[in-house]
Order: structure tokens, then C-alpha cells, then sequence
């Protein structure tokens, strides 16, 4: 039998997936919303104020995605996922700190990694999620193939 902890791990991994989608839908919405203005000043403002909206969202999502992923670590440890996994859900985290570094460096060159750090949250927290789901129907005893 499946614990709780482990059927909550696996739903806060597929949450996080689904904010790492959206957070890639609100910030390609920010950067579309001033390159497909118009070249006035006027539509270039209105652009930068709507993409700004979409950034703001981008970023509370992805505060909250550090709380998930925080719950992660903890449902690791309250499901008594192997070591491994548990560690691997905390270097989730550390991926996580470093994206908020990146992301406000203020060196366009280093902050460019905040994106290809977000490759790195979304196969890790994929893998996690893929090698621990706890939703799997459980083999059927005595059954041998042919």
C-alpha cells in the first residue's frame, strides 16, 4: 500500500510541472507584448505596461513554486523516499535560490542563465516525479509472462 506522503509527493510534482509550464507561458506573454508592438512610442509603452503584468505574474508563480517545491522536500522526508530522492528534492531547492539570483543579477549575460537554470528545475523535478509516482497500479502477484 501507497502512503499519503507519497500519493502528496506526487501530486506537488505534477503542480510544479504545471507552474513551470505557466512560467514559461506568462514570460514568453511579457516578451511578446513589447516585440509585437508597434514601432511608436505610444504601442511600445502600452507593450512594456502589459508585458509588465505578465512578468509580475511570472514572478509570484515563481515564488510560489519555491513553497512547493519546500513541501516537496518535506513530503520526501514524511514519505521516506530513499536518500537519494530526498536529496535530489533538495538540490530542487538550491536550483530554485540560484533562479532568483539569476534573475536579478542586474549582468544581462549572467541572468540569461536564469532560463537555461529552468531547464535544469524542469527535468529534475520530471525525473523526481516520474521515478517516485506513487499512482502506479501495483503488479499482479503470481502472474509469470509467457
Amino acid at each position: 500500500m501507497v502512503s499519503n506522503f507519497r500519493k502528496a509527493y506526487s501530486v506537488v510534482g505534477v503542480v510544479l510541472l504545471l507552474q513551470y509550464f505557466l512560467q514559461l507561458y506568462f514570460i514568453a506573454a511579457a516578451v511578446f507584448s513589447v516585440w509585437q508592438a508597434n514601432d511608436n512610442q505610444k504601442d511600445v509603452y502600452a507593450g512594456f505596461k502589459n508585458g509588465d503584468k505578465f512578468a509580475g505574474i511570472h514572478a509570484g508563480n515563481g515564488d510560489l513554486a519555491g513553497i512547493m517545491i519546500i513541501i516537496l522536500v518535506i513530503l520526501s522526508f514524511a514519505a521516506r523516499q530513499p536518500w537519494r530522492t530526498t536529496i535530489l528534492s533538495g538540490v530542487l531547492f538550491v536550483l530554485i535560490f540560484l533562479q532568483s539570483i539569476l534573475a536579478h543579477t542586474g549582468i544581462a549575460l549572467l541572468s540569461a542563465l536564469h532560463g537555461v537554470n529552468a531547464l535544469f528545475l524542469i527535468g529534475l523535478t520530471g525525473y523526481l516525479t516520474g521515478a517516485n509516482w506513487a499512482f502506479r497500479r501495483p503488479a499482479s502477484a503470481g502472474v509469470t509472462p509467457p
